[in-house]
């Protein structure tokens, strides 16, 4: 699937149940059983009761979106509006079906796979319509691929998985066929489940470059999709609001409406919490989950401690002289204390991590570990790669040029600024000069698109297992991809390129193990840590669940008014 960046029946609570409540924690503590509040462990009531529909629900959202078209923007607060909710696929993932993650129908009601493994066949639902009223059909799908496929649009994030399409074919108004060049072991995640399809009668007639901009195509600001909530509005850096679609063709969401608010700020979060404003705090920081006042917020809210797939990350653009030297890069991730970072400013609720798929998977080699936090080699790489202190500034250099770069880091993250901070430390003694460059999301996501930066520090997130890393790690997809780091290695290429047409996975994870070890060597990116996903879910929300694609909010249902715990009817 597409990675994206990230820089989630009426019982009236009362007086008693939180009183209630508290002394089973307290006899749990006291009989040496795990205490679901301290683990982040959702309690069993959560997905008791009969749902019900009505209500709002508020979530808070890390960052305002460069736009909800996730077609052109690789955004995760997009994609956690948009996807599955507003817009739809041709095939879904059962979000709760751990470990296997089976596929099951979308748009399409089932589907056909040749014998030769590169035709697909998807016949369409015909009782589907989009948001604005008018049918859907095989129209929509085939413009969306188009558009997907012109070179002209900014979709090289998911060109990289539909590259391989020859031909698509529209056999009646609800019959599609696919034609693949070669077989494609991610085509069902990467391209049927991952491709958002949207109306045709509003993109058709838009050219590539049209395609891409707000002011030519609406579905940028104003999204029309098929799916379980319609949007509703969108008040820049304020909050985007969503409500049920009433003619939803499946069971419909329970929820009236889901009002994202755009809240960057992590204490303002935890604030808005205490005052019972939020329903679900997607994202707190590790220091914020350790340190919590829990007299305060425990009566009033569940927590919720899980591991997507996703991975944090130091890149180094090697467009830059600096960073061409793979010695350079190899000496940054030796300077980056990063077991000292996960006890700091993770509290150890981090993994460590070397590697780009989901950790749990065989396409990881546990054998294969992290460089150590090493000064003395660090220096001596950089020794080998010229850089000395010729002047005796405290800074070293080589023909003149002083070793000295900026780390552009997403002005809304705290935890990210500590990191930096920590980093520009240690550099500094090894004698590199690095400067952290605060950059409002949306010009940081231009910057990247741009390769305007000496290093950057993100995350990448996915929703499924299964993943291809073309569309991060392949010299393709450097201009107009998310190889924004410009990293380049034919064998590496190589790998990638036969493991796209490998269908057994013993064979295709031996070649991403193979590819990880050039990743060791390289060290384009110094991977930092898997991050956990902590979250506050109050406790008149049900139904919530964790997945590896964050909240499913058209199965969620609100008992009682937000507020208080106390509710009159």
């Amino acid at each position: 699937m597409c990675l994206v960046l990230s820089a989630s029946s009426c019982r009236v609570w009362t007086a008693s149940d939180v009183i209630a409540d508290s002394l089973d924690s307290s006899s749990q503590r006291r009989a040496g059983t795990p205490d679901e509040w301290v683990i982040g462990k959702l309690p069993k009531l959560v997905l008791e009761g009969t749902p019900r529909r009505g209500g709002e629900l508020a979530v808070q959202l890390g960052a305002d979106p460069p736009s909800l078209n996730t077609i052109v923007d690789s955004d995760y607060s997009a994609a956690q509006i948009t996807e599955h909710r507003v817009y739809e696929s041709l095939v879904e993932v059962d979000p709760y079906d751990h470990p296997l993650y089976r596929h099951q129908p979308g748009l399409a009601s089932r589907w056909e796979i040749g014998d030769d493994k590169k035709t697909y066949t998807f016949f369409l639902r015909r009782d589907v319509r989009w948001h604005d009223g008018i049918a859907f059909s095989a129209e929509d799908v085939i413009a969306t691929f188009q558009k997907i496929q012109d070179p002209a649009t900014k979709a090289m994030h998911v060109r990289a998985y539909t590259r391989d399409i020859e031909a698509i074919d529209a056999l009646d108004d609800y019959t599609v066929r696919f034609r693949l060049k070669k077989p494609y072991f991610l085509v069902m995640d990467g391209i049927f489940v991952d491709v958002p399809i949207q109306p045709a009668h509003v993109i058709s007639r838009l050219s590539g470059s049209q395609y891409n901009e707000a002011a030519h195509n609406s579905l940028n600001r104003h999204p029309i999709g098929t799916g379980p909530f319609r949007f509703e509005s969108w008040t820049s850096n304020q909050r985007i609001v969503l409500v049920r679609n009433e003619d939803y063709y499946r069971r419909g969401a329970y929820l009236d409406k889901i009002d994202f608010r755009i809240v960057k700020e992590a204490t303002i979060s935890l604030e808005l919490a205490e005052r019972q404003e939020l329903d679900i705090v997607t994202r707190l920081r590790a220091e914020q989950w350790v340190k919590m006042d829990e007299a305060r917020i425990r009566p009033k809210y569940n927590r919720m401690l899980s591991y997507e797939p996703n991975y944090s990350w130091i890149g180094y653009n090697e467009a830059k002289p600096l960073f061409s030297d793979k010695r350079v890069r190899r000496a940054m991730t030796k300077l980056v204390d990063r077991p000292g970072i996960i006890r700091a400013l993770q509290y150890g609720l981090a993994k460590p991590t070397t590697c780009h798929f989901f950790a749990d998977s065989d396409a990881c080699d546990p054998s294969l570990l992290p460089l150590p936090y090493d000064p003395v080699a660090a220096v001596e790489e950089l020794e080998s790669a010229g850089f000395r202190d010729t002047d005796g500034d405290g800074v070293r250099d080589r023909d003149g040029q002083p070793l000295r770069f900026s780390l552009m880091i997403p002005a809304g993250s705290e935890d990210v600024a500590r990191m930096g901070t920590l980093l520009k430390e240690s550099l500094s003694r090894a004698g590199v000069d690095m400067r952290l460059q605060r950059v409002e999301w949306s010009a940081f996501v231009r910057r990247l698109r741009d390769r305007d930066f000496d290093a950057c520090t993100l995350s990448w997130t996915n929703g499924s297992p299964r993943s291809d890393p073309t569309q991060i790690w392949h010299s393709s997809s450097i201009n107009g991809g998310s190889n924004y780091i410009g990293f380049h290695n034919a064998e590496a290429d190589r790998l990638i390129d036969e493991a796209r047409g490998e269908l057994d996975d013993g064979r295709r994870n031996q070649l991403y193990r193979d590819f990880g070890r050039i990743l060791q060597d390289e060290q384009p990116y110094t991977f930092l840590y898997i991050r956990p996903r902590l979250a506050l879910v109050h406790r008149r929300v049900r139904g919530v669940r964790p997945t590896l694609s964050g909240f499913r909010y058209e199965d969620i249902w609100v008992e009682g008014r937000r507020g208080g715990l106390t509710v009159a009817e």
